[in-house]
């Protein structure tokens, strides 16, 4: 039995709240599109290094991390719909409203980026996901 089944009773509704929480923010700042907050979450992931990334490595210093272009895993309206299970013609949608509104650009190689500008503007989306797992993690610790 895991942690989560063991103390349910407290990690459950901590869970439950903070997820509520972080939905209704992330609803908000899509224009109520969480279809969209998931596509810009698949295009944001695609940066991170996964597996070649220090445990220890802080959110301030993943910030100043130079080079993280080398990271990235490269994605296209294609893969964007076939990770997010979102139909092809929608996810292209979205991503051109969200390109419009300057959040993302996709390079010559059809590949999506997150710009600086939608980096600044959910950011605090960013803080959010960042308290709930705070949340979380004293949780499982108590």
């Amino acid at each position: 039995m895991g942690i989560s089944q063991a103390r349910f009773g407290r990690i459950w509704p901590g869970h439950v709240d903070g997820l509520i929480a972080f939905l209704t923010h992330l609803r908000a700042a899509f224009d109520g599109d969480l279809d969209a907050a998931l596509i810009m979450a698949v295009i944001g992931s695609a940066a991170l290094p996964r597996g070649r990334m220090p445990d220890d490595l802080s959110y301030a210093e993943f910030r100043r991390m130079d080079k993280r272009d080398e990271y990235y895993s490269p994605l296209n309206t294609f893969s964007i719909a076939q990770i997010t299970g979102i139909p092809r013609e929608t996810a292209r949608r979205k991503l051109a409203q969200m390109a419009r509104r300057g959040w993302i650009i996709r390079d010559e190689r059809g590949h999506w980026h997150v710009e600086p500008t939608g980096a600044a503007e959910l950011e605090p989306m960013t803080q959010y996901s960042l308290e709930y797992l705070n949340r979380l993690a004293t949780l499982l610790r108590e």
